[in-house]
């Protein structure tokens, strides 16, 4: 089931408080839950890696040794390696 994409999961977005962010892109505040745009492109996270499988919806494992959140910036990680298909997240 392919799931919405939003704001807050965009390498554009930089986040102000815990419920908005500024959109680099459209250079306009959005909320982090609203809807992606036509310009959108993943962020480095944990949930986009290969490596990340999740235990709980809140938690997960990083090569199945280190517990680690999903939403975990992952943008200097050397492990790091994007999903083969991220069209169904």
């Amino acid at each position: 089931m392919k799931k919405n994409r939003y704001c807050i999961d965009c390498s554009k977005y930089v986040t102000i408080d815990v419920f908005k962010g500024y959109c680099r892109s459209s250079r306009t505040d959005v909320m982090g839950d609203q809807n992606n745009c036509s310009d959108f492109e993943y962020m480095k996270k944990c949930k986009f890696c290969k490596h990340y499988t999740e235990k709980e919806s809140f938690i997960g494992f990083c090569m199945d040794e280190t517990l680690v959140y999903p939403d975990l910036i992952s943008k200097t990680c050397k492990k790091f390696k994007w999903k083969k298909d991220l069209s169904e997240e």
